[in-house]
């Protein structure tokens, strides 16, 4: 298995979604994995607190993400800090892996 794809690895995908952002990469299969382990709102939140301080993720966000939902996923997470995403993504994959085991 991929770094990248590995659900532990949250902050691996999180600097791999932005770095493609930042440069304007071709959103291949992989950038889309970096989303698809049940917290990819924590990713999209991740990616969305960084771009506030780099201006060349900031410039192309909207063309990989859906800002609105990212914005209203943070306003929900706003009591979380930076530091804590990885604890809270590891929740998220809890949950829905219980939720999962329990259909």
């Amino acid at each position: 298995m991929s770094k990248i794809n590995d659900p532990e690895n949250f902050r691996g995908r999180v600097a791999y979604a932005a770095q493609v952002i930042a440069r304007g990469g071709a959103n291949r299969r992989i950038f889309d994995s970096c989303f698809e382990n049940y917290d990819g709102d924590e990713v999209a939140v991740a990616v969305l607190r960084r771009s506030r301080k780099n201006p060349k993720l900031a410039a192309n966000l909207a063309k990989y993400l859906n800002l609105a939902l990212a914005e209203e996923c943070d306003r929900r997470m706003a009591d979380i800090p930076t530091r804590k995403l990885p604890e809270a993504a590891r929740q998220s994959r809890q949950r829905a892996n219980a939720r999962r085991a329990s259909e």
